[in-house]
């Protein structure tokens, strides 16, 4: 039977990718993982481009700062891990992206822009802008090459003024039923400039440094334990399936992310139903050869 298959960026599932301030959950979206769920989506989560370029500490940035060969060859190595992980997947009858908009990677209809950025950290202003961040459009890019037609995108809003998470479960309930290709939101009335960044931000919510690495089954059909930790704000990390073409590429990747938060005071845990699960193996084996301690499932 052929999938229909969500993949989604990190931070929708973990909000401690995000870079600080941007946070705006704990750790998941979950009425947004619980809608492709009950939608019938397959979720496949992707590693955060930004993360394993850069790390947890990084900078504020706009798209300007990341559009650089260095990070567009980084983006492009994991595209081809994901577009790895699809050959493996058997018929794909629906095939969508959800990325962020207003992010300079990931957004899908609006990015950002800036034209003094650069040098020494401090406030500067930063501006909507009409397209594709660099991941997303280095992704969408890789899929079509690969042969992966119709790849439908819509970006969650959670960088863009007026953030409502309502209305963006609302907005994507109906594109995933629409059969729409893109997703667009319009930029808002005005100049489209942002208060600037690096000044005094107002932030109500943080992250929760916490992070439940899950597998390919629990995080399409969850158990008690798997709701009760994303309801506690954990983030969640989704290992591929041990068997799927890629699987220790992008488990490489994951040990990145898992590395630079366990150097930034981080906790990462596993879920209990990995306990015998290949590809907990794997990205154990990864962990030790680092010097690091491997994962034990939580019972």
């Amino acid at each position: 039977m052929a999938k229909r298959i969500a993949l989604l960026s990190n931070c929708l599932a973990n909000q401690n990718a995000k870079v600080a301030e941007y946070e705006v959950v704990p750790g998941a979206l979950t009425p947004v993982l619980a809608l492709l769920r009950d939608a019938g989506f397959t979720i496949r989560q992707m590693p955060c481009p930004e993360m394993t370029y850069m790390g947890c500490g990084r900078w504020w940035q706009v798209r300007a700062q990341y559009d650089t060969p260095g990070y567009r060859n980084h983006c492009t190595a994991l595209a081809t891990g994901i577009a790895d992980l699809l050959a493996g997947e058997g018929a794909i009858s629906d095939l969508v992206f959800l990325g962020v908009d207003g992010s300079p990677s990931s957004g899908v209809s609006v990015t950002d822009s800036g034209s003094d950025w650069g040098g020494r950290p401090g406030p500067r202003p930063v501006e909507l802008a009409r397209g594709p961040g660099v991941w997303s459009e280095i992704l969408a890019q890789c899929l079509a090459e690969r042969g992966f037609a119709g790849l439908r995108m819509i970006g969650i809003g959670t960088e863009l003024p007026g953030y409502d998470p309502q209305t963006e479960l609302g907005r994507l309930a109906t594109f995933l039923a629409s059969g729409q290709s893109l997703a667009e939101v319009p930029l808002p009335a005005g100049d489209n400039v942002l208060p600037e960044a690096g000044g005094e931000a107002a932030q109500a919510v943080q992250r929760s440094r916490r992070l439940l690495v899950v597998g390919d089954r629990a995080m399409n059909a969850p158990d008690a334990a798997l709701l009760a930790f994303e309801a506690g704000g954990w983030g969640e990390l989704q290992l591929p399936a041990a068997d799927l073409p890629g699987a220790a590429r992008i488990l490489s990747w994951i040990a990145d992310e898992i590395e630079d938060y366990l150097r930034n005071a981080h906790q990462v845990a596993a879920h209990s139903a990995l306990i015998g699960d290949p590809a907990l193996a794997m990205l154990n084996r990864e962990l030790v050869s680092r010097g690091l301690q491997p994962l034990t499932p939580m019972a």
